[in-house]
């Protein structure tokens, strides 16, 4: 989920960490095996680095978890050049989405498309953290990699962002320049192709990755709306979503709930309420797993707090409030415990200050 500051029309928060995401398909994969071999890599290699065995490639009801597609970009990223992630990027089509896809192309404009895109999120191949936000005559994508590990952050971050931008372009039926652009990226020593790729000179060294579009958009019209075939592909998107994420185990659907509570953290009594059990069936249901109601928070608020001291820049004594901590202290005690530094100097490193 997302706090970030709401504008005036459009505000959709952030799909949660995709690596506690549902289950994928393996289109992505196929597309990343198509691009290793062409820089004479192996497919094989993508494969056994992400754990995926080959036919699955062929299966299309195969599914993999979004750790193992990061494990396959792993295995290949650094045999590649600098800018593949934008090559990457350019490839993902709304075909390669399934329903998904098909939801937004037959939606009546691409503000109808867009929300229902950002609703289903957890059926797309992103890696990154995606939110969006309108605000002054502006519609702004959000790409927040703080769960990227840094040693493919560059691939990741470029595959979602100029991902994104092409299915604007297809959705639309014609092309799409940003406003502007922002990478939370050093700058490359050839930035020719990110400037060819996007239309527009990225900035480098942001603090957040951002694609800001003229908010107009989002009223154009669709070429190949069918309103009666949205509707259907909506309904399809949810009972896809409904079924993956009911694979998630009990620990995932706590998650989820703890997750998407609306800005708190809900006690054990009421997560069981939610799922429908006894509190002392939720106990041993966790502890088949192998984990515990209390470590499930704890990781949770992990999380949160990354995203709420960067993405949505609250104080420490607004994310501890949010996080349900009696005081500030508390929180800053549990967040050394995590990180080994205070909330507000972690903060400043991962929002680029000295």
């Amino acid at each position: 989920m997302s706090y970030a500051t709401m504008g005036r029309e459009l505000s959709i928060p952030a799909n949660p960490n995709p690596f506690d995401a549902p289950v994928r398909g393996t289109g992505s994969v196929a597309l990343l095996c198509a691009l290793a071999v062409e820089h004479g890599l192996h497919r094989r290699d993508v494969l056994t680095g992400g754990g995926i065995p080959e036919e699955a490639l062929e299966d299309p009801a195969a599914e993999i978890t979004g750790a193992q597609e990061l494990r396959a970009i792993a295995a290949i990223a650094e045999s590649l050049p600098e800018d593949a992630g934008l090559v990457a990027g350019e490839r993902y089509r709304l075909a390669s989405y399934g329903i998904w896809g098909f939801a937004l192309l037959s939606s009546r404009t691409l503000r109808e498309g867009h929300e229902v895109a950002m609703r289903f999120v957890d059926l797309t191949y992103a890696l990154t953290r995606v939110s969006a936000q309108e605000e002054d005559e502006e519609v702004r994508l959000f790409f927040d990699d703080l769960d990227v590990p840094e040693h493919v952050r560059r691939f990741v971050l470029l595959r979602d962002t100029s991902a994104a931008l092409q299915l604007w372009r297809e959705t639309l039926g014609r092309p799409v320049v940003p406003l502007r652009v922002a990478l939370r990226l050093p700058r490359p020593a050839d930035p020719t192709p990110y400037q060819t790729a996007f239309g527009v000179p990225p900035r480098f060294g942001a603090a957040r990755s951002t694609l800001v579009f003229d908010a107009a958009l989002l009223d154009q019209p669709l070429p190949q709306a069918a309103p009666l075939t949205a509707a259907l592909c909506e309904a399809q998107c949810r009972d896809l979503l409904q079924r993956r994420h009911s694979r998630l185990g009990t620990s995932g659907r706590v998650r989820d709930l703890l997750v998407h509570s609306g800005g708190r953290i809900l006690g054990q009594e009421e997560v069981a309420a939610e799922l429908h059990v006894s509190v002392r069936t939720l106990r041993r249901m966790l502890r088949d797993e192998g984990t515990t109601f209390r470590a499930i928070v704890e990781q949770t608020r992990e999380h949160l707090a990354e995203e709420l001291l960067v993405t949505a820049g609250l104080s420490v004594e607004q994310v501890a409030r949010r996080l349900g901590y009696t005081d500030a202290s508390t929180f800053v005690h549990a967040f050394g415990r995590w990180k080994g530094v205070s909330p507000g100097r972690w903060r400043d490193a991962n929002n680029g200050h000295p």
